[in-house]
């Protein structure tokens, strides 16, 4: 199996899994919009590591289009040091948080195209930022091409080593009787562009710190929603057991046992 296929059918084997646990519900309209807020972030912070290396490859008279740019973790601190920044985002939720948090920080050089990377219409830029978000995109080749076509001095990516919620798989056998298909991340979209001919830069960085809920009630609501279980049922019995067993506690309330540090990689190189 290439590795184009490989990642193909990893994407899809685990969308398929997750459907099963949704069951008649199906996935949601907008399935970002309890955690949207999380996504802010203050645009003139001078803490993050990642931020500051994003700054270096972009220059005050350079535009930026920022692909899945969510609540505007990135695209609202760049656009105080470039000329316009677009962020195409399907979300309507992380939109709407984008548009809050531009107003409070007095930002007006960011705009907005709602819809996903494969359908939406924008005009090219000098910079294209796609952070985290590959990791469920089946077709993935297409994807990237888009993301090469429009730009016009380099291609910026950030992928996790690990995809975003693999520390959870844990608790999938437990809960829903089979071992979790983790979506692919930054090894295996290296082997994809590899085989595709592009050959980038990568630099790796730390990424937060693990993941940990206030407490122990607020874990179990999390993840009745990140496994689609519902109150008060035989998976929320089976999800509660796990928690006692998968969860321990961390500095500030608990995490999952065993789950460490998230390493990113920047991904760069310049369009041919």
């Amino acid at each position: 199996m290439s590795a184009v296929e490989h990642w193909k059918n990893t994407v899809e084997r685990h969308h398929e899994q997750s459907l099963r646990a949704m069951g008649e519900a199906g996935p949601p309209s907008d399935f970002w919009r309890p955690m949207a807020s999380a996504f802010r972030a203050d645009p003139r912070r001078t803490d993050d590591e990642v931020l500051d290396r994003l700054k270096r490859e972009v220059k005050p008279d350079q535009t930026v289009l920022d692909v899945g740019g969510g609540a505007g973790r990135f695209a609202l601190a760049l656009a105080l040091g470039c000329r316009s920044v677009t962020v195409a985002e399907p979300s309507e939720s992380m939109l709407e948080q984008l548009d809050e948090a531009s107003k409070e920080a007095g930002i007006g050089n960011v705009k907005k195209v709602q819809g996903n990377w494969e359908d939406v219409e924008v005009e090219p830029a000098d910079v294209v930022l796609c952070s985290h978000v590959v990791y469920g995109t089946a077709d993935i080749v297409p994807f990237i091409g888009k993301l090469v076509s429009h730009a016009r001095d380099r291609v910026l990516m950030l992928s996790f080593v690990n995809s975003p919620q693999s520390h959870l798989a844990p608790f999938w056998t437990p809960v829903h009787g089979e071992e979790r298909v983790n979506l692919p991340a930054l090894p295996e979209l290296i082997n994809v562009m590899w085989e595709v001919g592009i050959f980038p830069d990568v630099e790796m960085f730390d990424a937060s710190d693990r993941q940990v809920f206030d407490s122990r009630e607020a874990a179990v609501e999390q993840l009745r929603g990140r496994l689609w279980v519902a109150p008060d049922t035989e998976a929320d019995r089976r999800l509660q057991q796990a928690a006692e067993d998968l969860l321990e506690d961390h500095e500030g309330g608990v995490a999952v046992r065993g789950a460490g540090d998230r390493l990113q990689g920047l991904i760069s190189w310049r369009p041919e």
